[in-house]
């Protein structure tokens, strides 16, 4: 089974989102609950015991991820080995500022809090409204607009997706529970496709718009890298300054440098078109 490698496969974060978002009294609900209980087991598990912990067949297992975009059970365990492998090493800070930040419990305090508030900082004194103003347009001229995002940006892209509701304006934004290829079968000629990602990584982004734009789609990119390679391929792209975060891998203060100017969109937007009635 082919997988769709458009999206970013961070198998923690997906199946989460799948129990959040899925009824207590389906059988992949509750295998994934199973899963997430007894996640540090799964990479030496085999798919007859998983099964016999979740009260179901190996064919269900097997069903399961490949609702997941996995070709098989095993390349499901490879994964998941990885991605814990990855949340072993999470904490990024060298040995001396670690110890300090163990001995100086006061200087976590600081290490995260200044890091957003100089990312916020930086995104303030080069932002220019003239940009805001024309991702408005873009907003208000688009017939269908759909928000792609990875992670906590799916978050942020369903908070936009209401405030643009309540000013009249619908929008998609798909919470993941492995069935994503259906949001790249809803775009046309006539939709927006609205990528938000903070780091744009080229891999992960050139595969996202190159399977938009086989729908003949527009695709406007959110993003923090201004090097990225990806925006030489997209047909607009609105970069967002502010720190990269080293300290751990899934910091939320990039999210919050680009959901803060998302705010500023939704705020100048309501001021240029008013909601009508």
């Amino acid at each position: 089974m082919e997988t769709n490698n458009y999206y970013e496969k961070d198998i923690l974060y997906n199946l989460v989102t799948f129990l959040n978002t899925s009824s207590s009294e389906e059988m992949f609900y509750t295998i994934c609950y199973n899963i997430l209980t007894h996640i540090d087991e799964i990479p030496t598990i085999n798919i007859l015991d998983l099964a016999k912990m979740c009260y179901t067949s190996p064919a269900t297992i097997s069903r399961f991820c490949r609702h997941l975009k996995f070709a098989n059970f095993a390349e499901f365990k490879n994964e998941v080995s990885d991605s814990l492998n990855m949340a072993r090493n999470e904490i990024k800070l060298s040995g001396s500022s670690l110890v300090e930040a163990y001995q100086n419990p006061q200087s976590c305090i600081d290490l995260i809090y200044d890091t957003s508030i100089r990312s916020l900082q930086m995104s303030k004194e080069n932002l220019r409204i003239e940009d805001v103003d024309r991702l408005c347009q873009i907003l208000h001229d688009a017939k269908k607009i759909h928000f792609f995002g990875f992670q906590f940006n799916k978050i942020v892209a369903s908070d936009f997706q209401i405030k643009l509701l309540k000013l009249g304006k619908l929008a998609y934004a798909f919470a993941d529970r492995g069935d994503d290829a259906q949001r790249i079968e809803l775009l046309d000629h006539d939709s927006l496709a609205i990528v938000l990602s903070s780091r744009a990584r080229d891999l992960q982004m050139f595969s996202l718009v190159d399977a938009i734009k086989t729908r003949k789609s527009r695709v406007v990119l959110v993003t923090m890298n201004k090097d990225a390679k990806v925006i030489d391929k997209v047909d607009d792209a609105f970069v967002v300054d502010g720190m990269i975060n080293d300290i751990f891998e899934s910091s939320t203060s990039e999210t919050t440098v680009i959901k803060t100017f998302l705010d500023l969109v939704y705020f100048r937007y309501g001021i240029l078109y008013p909601r009508k009635g």
